[in-house]
């Protein structure tokens, strides 16, 4: 069974995966790093491009681990729900709270 924060570093990497292969431009074989390619930035605009990307990716992340924790509403709904795995073990311990502290901050 999966814990809370190894479940959040494993998002972490996720999200660490995807920014790289978007910094990489169309090499990274994404819609988003070839569209930014195609947008013939300089390499500094480029690099803010990346950065604010990745921070819209970590805001909503963290916005629905949030929601799915039950601290923060999914468009006017605020409940908690539970993430189990295949075999039916909860997965839970204060999800957002890890999110944050190994993401955000």
């Amino acid at each position: 069974m999966m814990r809370s924060d190894q479940f959040v570093k494993n998002i972490k990497a996720e999200i660490e995966s995807l920014v790289s292969l978007y910094a990489q431009g169309s090499e990274g074989k994404t819609e988003i790093g070839t569209k930014l390619d195609s947008l013939n930035l300089s390499p500094e605009l480029n690099a803010e491009v990346v950065s604010l990307i990745e921070q819209a990716i970590k805001e909503s992340t963290y916005n629905l681990i949030s929601g799915l924790e039950g601290s923060a509403s999914l468009v006017g709904t605020q409940e908690i729900y539970k993430i189990t795995d295949e075999s039916g073990n909860e997965l839970s311990g204060e999800l957002d709270v890890i999110f944050y502290e190994q993401v955000m901050e």
